[in-house]
């Protein structure tokens, strides 16, 4: 083999070989990532890219991500949920809008009293205190409660925002003829003079019997008595004139 045809042997292997180490080179630089780009015009909305969080809304730069197909997701309180599909190419930039379509806010009711039934739009919604969900725009809210005056607001509920509605009911005043007299009676009644309250109870002294009921006294009494009458008529007259013997003039023998 001549050393011409060598020589040109081994520039073509070499070209060969340098043409196959710039293909691999070319082939590992080629981009294997895209951007994505969120644009919305409502802020707070949260982002999902394949279930992970990206952010809110707004953005202040485009999201890096792989090239290929993937799966997003955005919400956000008192708004409809999007969810979409995308497919971003390898070293390129796409823009995704993101739009929610607003349909409620947060609503707190309270009163003075607790247990006032709510009603919005004419509609029993509860009793407070309460917290719900309203649909967007202008609503008309009503509390009542058996015997009290109703409190009634007009609001203008606004999407994922909270509102608070505080309503204070008072009892309610019948100025009718029957009305009126019944309130004249209760105040009539309420200004009489009470009673006083009755004191505690106390407990009557017990009775100590007198002396002279006692059973001792009239069987020591009677005693006496007896001895005081006895002794005489047994003495006699002549025993009671001195010591001397009292001779008869006679006896008297009974058969």
């Amino acid at each position: 083999m001549s050393k011409k045809r060598l020589c040109q042997i081994v520039l073509m292997l070499a070209w060969g070989a340098f043409a196959l180490t710039w293909s691999a080179t070319a082939t590992a630089k080629k981009p294997r990532t895209g951007k994505v780009k969120i644009q919305s015009m409502t802020a707070g909305i949260k982002v999902y890219i394949d279930g992970k969080l990206r952010g809110k809304t707004p953005f202040a730069r485009s999201i890096r991500i792989r090239s290929g197909s993937h799966k997003l997701k955005a919400t956000k309180a008192g708004y409809s949920t999007m969810e979409l599909r995308f497919k971003v190419p390898a070293g390129k930039k796409i823009d995704l809008p993101v739009d929610l379509l607003p349909f409620s806010g947060l609503v707190k009711f309270s009163a003075n009293i607790d247990g006032v039934e709510v009603y919005v739009d004419e509609h029993l919604v509860g009793h407070t205190p309460l917290i719900r969900d309203v649909v967007v725009g202008d609503h008309k809210i009503s509390f009542e409660l058996e015997g009290y005056n109703d409190f009634t607001k007009t609001i203008n509920v606004k999407a994922g925002q909270k509102h608070f509605i505080v309503g204070k009911i008072t009892p309610f005043t019948d100025f009718s003829p029957e009305g009126l007299a019944a309130q004249q009676e209760q105040a009539r009644i309420l200004a009489l003079p009470k009673a006083p309250l009755p004191g505690p109870e106390v407990a009557a002294p017990a009775l100590v019997p007198a002396w002279y009921n006692k059973w001792w006294v009239w069987t020591i009494a009677g005693a006496l008595i007896t001895t005081a009458v006895t002794v005489p008529f047994l003495l006699g007259p002549g025993d009671q004139a001195g010591s001397n013997d009292h001779i008869p003039d006679g006896v008297i023998e009974l058969r």
